[in-house]
């Protein structure tokens, strides 16, 4: 990905219609030109740019209601509010690996009294070459996120955007959930984990067809088969219910044991400030939801899954028995019409004719006779003859026309609610362990962290019994089914066969690579990570031994005499180069190529490190970084060290006056005139 633009209209700081032109063409980064520089004075804008890009992109995840009040709730500019302007937006114009641009838009409304009405957001997606996009309103965030998450995934997005002066967070959020979601997709093994995934599903359905094909010949040997095959599949189906049952007995204890743990913490909390009684409330409040949500999806699923399947069968029938109904009635009409003329004809054929007419005289006439009928009478003798497929009575057409034409609408709707609910469980989790705590509650939040983490791989292990339950349950079914049909079919089963086994040749080979995948990743992480560790670090040979577990997800540092060294007891400034090297080594793993947005890159380094970073770091981070800076950390003689790798450079110029920030090109012109 690549950020081509920025607009800021009226947003904080900025006054007016702005642009930031972040574009760098290929032939630029080709020739490593890959670095952007944004100076600006403390408090010119230069966090709002990083605010708004990781905004557009990812919208309040992560975000407190609190954050986001403090953040976005007053972005519109005070000189224009005081002008009379009520409106302001940022619009973030991205290009995509397959060269797609998006155009994501987000929009504030405020009132007289400056206080926010309403948010919109927006996405323009135009193809490659195209000059006019296709524009869609976001109504439903979630849906958003799923479609941003496949290119750009959240988790990822504190690697590739980030205040220089917070990256230590990095380091000390190793060993939980997102990151190791985030190192799982920026390394690739996500995708090799899901291929997988659907390479034993398709082995499961080639086996049912292999089955399925090998019928025996002989009536007698092949019901013999079955009934021993059937005989398995309920052994198989009672293990695997047992099986499901003990799991359901120690999600059931594991729920109880976190349910006690939430409320020793629980009673813990009350200790602390009201807010975080609020939260809790809030957390029990959408836990309860989320059931009632889980419970009337299952119902209603079960209710209306098997009309949802049929609703375009029902509805072809339907189709098919008014074109009959129809058919039926014109053809009445026509009989009962041509009653008359048909009456007249044989009376007029009993008239004796000198000489009589011959039969195939009277014919002809017949039907000549009929058309002219039909034309005087503006009958439609011209009737198309189709085929009737149903013979019903009146009470079978009512019922099959009357069945029930259901969608799946409102299971979507159900389910969408099930997801926002477990979103906000999410957001007050995280609420809970970030409000100030007056006692200790860190040992009850590291037992729920792992007795959740447990409980994620009980549930794991119920999904695939259940799947293996249903499969069997299938098999039964059919099973039962073939024991009491009479005919039996042969099949050739060599073109399943052979595919089965280059599946399972597949899978083997695949189970192999991404073992030794893992272990490469690992230690090109680690390579990487030592490489960049030695470069930065001014104490050389400070670590004796660096080891990065692809399993925890999890950087070890070792002195020389081979004891591990503790990350959180490193300073800020040590910690920050720490993390730098871990973002370069994960960057250089990664099948992304993402941009890098960095905010305040060097404020709590020393000269020794900034030149570091300086000279070998940003140059080859990535293809296109974008540094946002102030004038003490990018100096002058560091904008000479960096000229040939920098592309375009701007300056974030405040007006005092006027209070608001212009965009300028050149980076502190007015004061070196660079």
């Amino acid at each position: 990905m690549i950020i081509k633009k920025l607009v800021l209209n009226n947003y904080k700081t900025f006054y007016g219609h702005q642009e930031l032109d972040l574009d760098i063409p290929d032939n630029s980064r080709q020739d490593n030109k890959n670095i952007i520089l944004i100076g600006g004075l403390n408090g010119s804008g230069k966090t709002s740019i990083l605010k708004a890009i990781h905004y557009s992109l990812f919208g309040k995840r992560g975000m407190s209601p609190e954050e986001y009040k403090r953040i976005f709730s007053n972005v519109i500019n005070n000189t224009f509010f005081n002008e009379g302007g009520r409106e302001c937006y940022i619009v973030l114009t991205v290009e995509v690996n397959n060269k797609e641009e998006w155009e994501l838009k987000t929009k504030w409304i405020f009132d007289h009294s400056k206080i926010q009405v309403y948010e919109t957001r927006e996405i323009t997606i135009r193809k490659p070459g195209a000059r006019i996009g296709r524009t869609q309103i976001i109504n439903n965030m979630e849906t958003y996120n799923r479609f941003i998450d496949r290119t750009i995934p959240y988790h990822v997005a504190p690697f590739f955007i980030f205040d220089g002066e917070e990256i230590k967070d990095i380091i000390l959020r190793q060993n939980s959930y997102e990151m190791k979601e985030a190192i799982q997709k920026l390394s690739g093994l996500e995708a090799y984990k899901a291929l997988r995934t659907d390479l034993t599903d398709a082995l499961s359905f080639l086996s049912t067809k292999i089955f399925k094909a090998n019928a025996s010949k002989s009536p007698e040997t092949n019901q013999d088969k079955v009934k021993y095959e059937l005989a398995e599949t309920n052994k198989s189906l009672d293990e695997s219910k047992a099986r499901k049952d003990k799991e359901e007995n120690r999600k059931t204890k594991l729920l109880d044991q976190i349910q006690a743990l939430k409320k020793e913490r629980e009673n813990k909390i009350k200790l602390n400030a009201s807010s975080r009684e609020v939260y809790i409330k809030k957390l029990t409040a959408s836990e309860t939801k989320l059931q009632s949500f889980e419970t009337n999806f299952t119902k209603e699923f079960m209710d209306s899954a098997f009309d949802i399947l049929l609703r375009d069968q029902y509805l072809l029938l339907q189709k098919e028995l008014k074109k009959e109904e129809s058919y039926m009635q014109q053809k009445l009409v026509k009989e009962a019409s041509l009653v008359p003329y048909q009456n007249f004809i044989s009376n007029l054929f009993e008239v004796e004719l000198d000489p009589p007419l011959t039969s195939t005289q009277k014919e002809n006439l017949m039907l000549s006779g009929e058309k002219i009928w039909s034309k005087l009478n503006k009958i439609n003798s011209e009737l198309e003859e189709i085929e009737l497929l149903h013979d019903l009575n009146k009470e079978q057409h009512r019922n099959l026309m009357n069945l029930p034409i259901k969608t799946s609408q409102h299971l979507t709707s159900i389910y969408n609610q099930m997801e926002k609910e477990r979103t906000l469980i999410q957001q007050y989790e995280s609420e809970i362990r970030k409000a100030p705590e007056s006692v200790d509650i860190e040992e009850e939040n590291e037992r729920i962290d792992n007795l959740t983490k447990m409980l994620g791989e009980v549930e794991l292990r119920l999904k695939s019994a259940t799947r293996k339950i249903n499969t069997l349950s299938e098999e039964r079914a059919r099973l039962s089914k073939k024991l009491t049909q009479t005919e039996k079919k042969e099949d050739n089963n060599n073109q399943y066969q052979e595919q089965f086994e280059a599946i399972a040749l597949i899978i083997q080979f695949l189970d192999d690579y991404i073992e030794k995948l893992t272990e490469l990743k690992a230690n090109f992480i680690r390579e990487q990570f030592k490489l960049m560790l030695n470069q930065l670090f001014r104490k050389q040979d400070e670590f004796g031994k660096i080891e990065f577990d692809m399993s925890s997800f999890t950087i070890r540092l070792y002195n020389d005499r081979n004891q591990e060294i503790s990350v959180h007891d490193r300073s800020a400034g040590e910690m920050q180069i720490i993390s730098s090297a871990l973002i370069w080594a994960l960057t250089k793993s990664s099948r992304y190529a993402l941009p890098m947005i960095i905010d305040t890159p060097l404020g709590r380094l020393d000269s020794y490190h900034r030149s570091y970073l300086i000279n070998h770091y940003y140059k080859e981070l990535s293809e296109q970084v974008i540094i946002l800076s102030t004038d003490t950390e990018i100096t002058e003689d560091y904008i000479k060290q960096i000229k040939d790798s920098t592309y375009k450079q701007f300056t974030l110029d405040y007006d005092q006056n006027r209070k608001y920030t212009l965009i300028i090109p050149g980076y502190f012109q007015a004061k070196g005139d660079v």
